[in-house]
Formats: structure tokens, sequence, C-alpha cells
């Protein structure tokens, strides 16, 4: 058993992120270690045997009142690194300093502090997020310095985890691969629908949307090769066929007039696939919601898309992701109370860089920042993302795509961690879909070998 004592104050954060980083990222049994709150303690102390490692607090006592922390200003700006053991890595909060004699060990680096500031993301609900749905990605102070492309939280939990007993009985973890689809369209085109874009486009000339409105004559070449909606859903799921990984589907939901309706989700066609995807009885297949950006701040939309998504899955959804990554403390109270089973989402994504939004590439509880609490909403960050990659493949040579595709594989798999990769389903033209099918298909070979 190990015995953790920390400052009696901030106590619903500090017991958060020793549990974040000892269980949900360590995989440390909950009954393996106890916390305390003394007023006497300064710093955290964790005590096994006859051992003592005294983890160095350089945040929350400087925060004395709840949520004071909570300011702009408190976002770190600069970056240092720790060195000890023969590892290298970044400081959020805390100083380059590891002091060790006989059974005694200090630590300059707060992984605590640290471990909360990357996976509660309240840097991001200061900078945007939680009233605008977004976040520019060059504001993110881990994007700043170009340390988004490492799980350095999974690095803190090695680190720490190098001093602790070894007889700590740990999760069994292994690596897994997981495709995931945001089925933004269901775009397959009618006969009706090409006879009519003809006239219109003889009239009054092309699209200018080129993806989701194609010419005339690419629709018809997009129609011979899928023939129907379920041509590209039936396409990828032979990966995870061939794989034998899990493939999760996220279904918008949004009805015929509303500024979101890429499609409908009583529609025909919708319900149609639907229904072969559950006609598989696949236990690889699972099929979540796909909130629309209009359910920001709109609890009356949110409502009727749940309402809509379990008709249309027949079941309460406990997958998803927010259209846009959108995401604020409301929205994630809203998914919390789906069920009271836990809900697994994947919002922690970069929408113009592959990595680890979150520092960290296995799933964890998310932490209400302003009701003070660990949530059932368990999320699963993404690391690969088929956008990037066509933005990528704009100003670098695909060679050193590649390579950063296969460095994220690679630290996700040294990490016994789990490696979501998301392959939209919306677009249109034939050739595009064809060239990034390749692409999923050789990261998700590449992956599970």
């Amino acid at each position: 058993m190990i015995k953790i004592t920390c400052p009696s104050n901030n106590i619903p954060e500090r017991t958060y992120a020793i549990e974040a980083l000892l269980s949900d990222v360590m995989g440390v049994e909950r009954e393996e270690y106890e916390i305390s709150f003394k007023d006497d303690t300064k710093d955290y102390v964790l005590q096994y045997d006859n051992r003592t490692v005294v983890v160095e607090d350089h945040f929350f006592n400087r925060f004395i009142k709840p949520l004071s922390y909570l300011q702009v200003e408190n976002i770190p700006t600069d970056l240092s690194f720790f060195h000890a053991l023969g590892v290298e890595v970044p400081i959020v909060y805390g100083e380059d300093r590891f002091v060790q004699n006989e059974n005694n060990v200090v630590i300059g680096l707060d992984v605590f502090a640290s471990t909360f500031f990357m996976l509660t993301r309240w840097e991001e609900l200061l900078l945007g997020r939680e009233e605008k749905g977004d976040c520019k990605e060059e504001s993110i102070w881990s994007f700043t310095h170009g340390i988004h492309k490492r799980p350095f939280v999974n690095e803190y939990a090695c680190l720490l985890l190098s001093l602790l007993p070894t007889s700590i009985r740990l999760r069994k973890r292994s690596y897994e691969v997981r495709l995931s689809h945001d089925v933004d369209g269901i775009l397959t085109p009618t006969w009706w629908r090409i006879i009519k874009d003809f006239v219109n486009q003889t009239r009054y000339g092309e699209p200018k949307n080129k993806i989701l409105n194609l010419t005339w004559k690419e629709e018809i070449k997009y129609k011979r090769a899928f023939p129907n909606a379920y041509c590209q859903f039936e396409m990828y799921k032979k990966l995870s066929d061939q794989y034998n990984i899990q493939e999760w589907f996220y279904m918008k939901v949004c009805a015929e007039g509303e500024k979101e309706a890429t499609y409908w989700y009583n529609d025909k066609v919708t319900l149609d696939v639907v229904e072969r995807l559950r006609k598989e009885n696949s236990p690889n297949i699972k099929l979540g919601f796909h909130p629309s950006q209009s359910v920001l701040n709109n609890k009356n939309q949110w409502d009727k898309e749940v309402e809509r998504v379990i008709s249309l899955l027949g079941d309460i959804p406990l997958i998803g992701r927010n259209h846009h990554l959108i995401y604020n403390s409301d929205m994630l109270r809203w998914w919390e109370g789906l069920s009271d089973a836990p809900v697994h989402i994947s919002d922690c994504v970069f929408h113009h860089n592959n990595g680890f939004r979150s520092g960290v590439c296995v799933p964890y509880h998310y932490y209400d920042v302003f009701s003070r609490r660990k949530m059932r909403v368990i999320e699963h960050p993404c690391q690969i993302m088929d956008t990037v990659i066509r933005y990528d493949l704009k100003k670098k040579a695909e060679k050193k795509v590649w390579s950063e595709i296969g460095n994220i594989i690679s630290q996700t798999e040294k990490y016994n961690g789990e490696l979501v990769v998301t392959w939209h389903i919306y677009l249109r033209d034939k050739k595009l879909i064809q060239d990034y099918y390749k692409w999923c298909e050789k990261v998700i070979e590449n992956a599970v070998r």
C-alpha cells in the first residue's frame, strides 16, 4: 500500500490528478494507494515500505482559494525539461531538480499539476472552447513549443512508476488500434439528382464547392464507383474485419431544413445504412452519436438530437464525438447524463495536426473543472486523422508525413496505448475517396503490424 499525503487545499483537483496519473494512465489498481490531506504538508509525499518519494508542489499551493487558478495568466508560457534517471521530459509546472539519498527521493517536476493541466484542458476552456466551441491550435502551450507529438503524460507515469515498488499491482493493458468515423455525409446521388444537377449546371455553371457539390460528370463517376450509400461503409469495414480491430461509426441526426443537415436522420438511405451495419452483428462494430455544431449552448437542440439518435440506433449511444470537436462544460455534463454507465467520447483531437492534444495515449476520465469532480465521461484521445493528412500533403513531402505518422504509432505502441484513427465519411469525389482509403489502409496495416 502506497500512502500519499497532500496539502489540504484544492482537494478535488489533487485527488483527480493523482487518480488520473496513477490509475488511468499508469494503470495502478485503486486499492494499491490511499490519499490523505494534512495542513502541515507542503508537497506530495508518497510512502511505502521504508521509502519516501516527495513530489514538490509548484502549482496548487499558490491558489488556496478554490478555482482561483483558472486565469489565463496561470497558463505556462516557457518550456523547460526535467532530467533524471536517464530521461528528459517536458515540465509544465515544476523545476529540474532530482535529489536521491538512501531511501528518500525528491522530484522538482510537479507531475500531478502538470497532468491536471494536460488532461482537464482547462487551458482551452480559457482560450476559447468553453464559449466558442473552438480553440486556435497555435495558442495551445504544447503546440507552441512543438511537444504536441509526444505523449509526455505517459512519460510522467513511467518516471513515477520507476520510483514505486515493483510489487505494485497494475491493470493489464495492451496496445490497441481503433478505427473511428465521423459520418458527416451519406452522399451517393440518385440518377434523378444527377439529371437535376446537369440542368442547373448547364444553366448556371459548375458548383463552387467541389467536395460536396460535384459536376454532373463527376457525380456519374461517383455513382458508378459507389452505386449505393453503403459502399463506403463496407469498404472501411473490410479493414476492421481483416485486422480484427474495433470500428466506431458516429452518426449525425439532423433533420431536413436544419443548418447542419448534410443528410437526414430519418431518410430512407440513412435508415438502410444503419440497418445494414446493425445486421453485421459484429462485436467490432459500434454505432455512436455525432452531435451537430448547433448543440453548442443549445440544450433544446441537444435533446432533439438525443431523441433522434436513440430512435435511429435503437438504444442510448455510449460512444461519440462532437462535430467540429466542440465542447464546453455543459456539453460534457449532457454527455454524462445520457446514461448511468460510462460514456466514451473522442474530442481531444487536433484539427490541423496529428499528435497528442492532451499529452496522453490512453483513455482517461474527464474532470468537470467548474463542478470540481471526476466525470463518468471517458476520453479516447485521437492521434491520426484523414483531414490532417490532406492538409499536410499540401505543404510537406509524403515521406515526411508518413515519418510523423509512424512516430505517433510507435510511441502509442511503446506505452501500450490506444491508437485512435479517424476517417471521415463525407467525400463525394471518387479519386479523393480512393486515394485516402489507401492512406487509411496503410496506417492501419502499419499500426497493427
